[in-house]
């Protein structure tokens, strides 16, 4: 009986031991077998959606560097677009438009007794008391805006000076901008023009269908009663190129011989 006993006792033993044994083994595969591992406290996961129609080229032109930031030709410098981290890579910069070529010819503003070089073809307007207008023809015409340049003589006091010619620009400056939704002026700066000292500054202003104009401004007094305007106004995403129209305006007006 007591064998018996003790044969049961042995059998209950050995059962409960291999229950251990089987529980011990019956671990969790390790994070990253077949399971995820537990986000870390610091770990922060983000994503950033893009719409599908998104075009970077869109921010181009809106990040304006610091006052006083301007390049060789007092073209005001920008930051381009945003950049917006993505998962995995950043997004591509926008492509910047190309460069225009200009062929230049003479023309003769007659009754403000001025002649000068511009871009062949240009439509003249001369209708308006001192005032000698060159409009772009429509067949070359950039984003619906066409490059307008104007020259006007005004007539000044003997005692008129630089510091009244800067006040003069900041008021047409002020009245140009009226025509805009957005409008911001720049840091001013000298140049010269027939010979004389003259201010100028650039614009960027945003029409209400969204058409960006940029543009140059310069005033020169050429006599001791006369002051010169140059205004040259073009698209916007090609104002590089239409700036060296203007400085081929300034560098080549000049009195009729």
């Amino acid at each position: 009986m007591k064998k018996h006993v003790s044969l049961i006792a042995l059998l209950l033993i050995a059962a409960l031991l291999f229950s251990a044994c089987s529980a011990g083994n019956n671990e969790p595969e390790a994070a990253g077998q077949g399971q995820a591992a537990p986000m870390d406290n610091n770990q922060t996961i983000s994503t950033v959606a893009l719409p599908a129609d998104y075009d970077p080229a869109s921010e181009e032109d809106v990040n304006l560097l610091p006052a006083g930031a301007y390049d060789a030709n007092g073209n005001r410098i920008y930051a381009g677009a945003t950049p917006i981290p993505i998962d995995p890579i950043d997004m591509p910069t926008p492509t910047p438009r190309a460069e225009l070529t200009f062929t230049y010819g003479n023309y003769t503003a007659d009754k403000l007794g001025l002649t000068f070089e511009a871009p062949v073809g240009y439509t003249i307007t001369d209708s308006i008391a001192n005032t000698y207008i060159l409009t772009e023809p429509a067949a070359s015409v950039k984003d619906n805006y066409p490059c307008v340049i104007v020259i006007e003589i005004t007539s000044i006091t003997k005692n008129h000076t630089m510091n009244d010619v800067s006040k003069d620009l900041a008021a047409y400056l002020q009245n140009e901008g009226k025509q805009y939704d957005t409008w911001d002026t720049y840091q001013a700066a000298t140049t010269t023009v027939m010979g004389k000292q003259a201010h100028y500054n650039n614009y960027r202003g945003v029409l209400a269908d969204g058409t960006i104009v940029r543009g140059r401004v310069a005033m020169a007094i050429i006599s001791d009663n006369q002051m010169l305007t140059i205004h040259v106004s073009c698209p916007g995403w090609f104002n590089s190129s239409y700036m060296k129209v203007f400085d081929q305006v300034r560098k080549t007006i000049k009195r009729v011989q």
